[in-house]
């Protein structure tokens, strides 16, 4: 991975939402709301996951169509 995907990654609006569920947390935990705040980061990880999933797996999809399309007996 590069910087520029890397940058493009770390100010994703997914990502964020998920940093700041993290953050929330852990602010959360701090207060005293132990599993209210473990429950907060354990679905903003997988949510995030969930979400680089689906991405990836309709690239996955669209380069599997696109091979496809290439006639490879010319």
């Amino acid at each position: 991975m590069n910087m520029k995907d890397l940058k493009t990654k770390l100010t994703s609006r997914k990502f964020l939402v998920a940093v700041a569920g993290i953050v929330s947390g852990v602010v959360l935990i701090a207060g005293g709301s132990t599993a209210e705040g473990a429950t907060m980061i354990a679905t903003s990880v997988v949510a995030y996951l969930a979400a680089e999933g689906i991405i990836d797996m309709a690239a996955v999809k669209n380069a599997a169509d696109d091979m496809d399309d290439i006639d490879f007996m010319e």
